[in-house]
């Protein structure tokens, strides 16, 4: 009778940190994944002499890809090979995580990584990113894409009792990612 006392003492404590952990490692991992589509995204406009944006939503769920094709719309099968490969880059992401605005520190929401007093120290761009020819991450939207600009792109996600999970990656100007951490207090990277 106390050995099953002691297990289920036992049990109550160590369920809920391992379902934390699980979704933390979730979290993390559309990170990790994202932060890689990005690099690949720039090493790929690098290589084609072209500029490529990455975008948000597939059909299948929450994910991201590269819009080799510019039309704005994922194409899991492309007319012809870019990088040996017949679909467009992607990445999706697992169980509630999703690409989020940003949390702007409001009813116990994180605050922005670039806002006064932030660990960056510089203001974000928003929108969908692209990277030019030459690498550097620019703002889709101005034409041609030379302007080169910071961005950061937050992720969420829902856990049991209502609470979230927090991560973002920021892009800098001149193209490097970095991923970011939500401990409960401040953000880690």
């Amino acid at each position: 009778m106390v050995s099953c006392l002691i297990i289920g003492i036992l049990a109550a404590i160590a369920v809920p940190t391992a379902v934390t952990s699980i979704y933390n490692m979730r979290l993390r991992t559309a990170a990790t994944e994202f932060s890689g589509l990005v690099q690949r995204a720039r090493i790929m406009a690098v290589n084609d002499n072209s500029t490529y944006t990455i975008q948000f939503g597939l059909p299948t769920g929450n994910g991201a890809y590269v819009d080799l094709s510019g039309d704005g719309s994922y194409e899991s099968s492309l007319s012809t090979p870019v990088h040996n490969s017949y679909s467009e880059p992607m990445v999706q992401f697992g169980g509630t995580v999703a690409q989020v605005a940003a949390p702007g520190g409001a009813s116990g929401k994180p605050t922005n990584l670039d806002a006064s007093g932030g660990p960056l120290g510089w203001t974000a761009t928003s929108g969908n990113l692209s990277f030019n020819s030459r690498g550097l991450p620019c703002n889709s939207s101005s034409t041609p894409c030379g302007t080169n600009v910071n961005y950061i792109f937050y992720f969420s996600d829902t856990r049991p009792g209502g609470a979230n999970g927090w991560a973002a990656v920021s892009v800098t100007a001149a193209g490097h990612p970095k991923e970011w951490y939500w401990n409960g207090s401040t953000w880690v990277n």
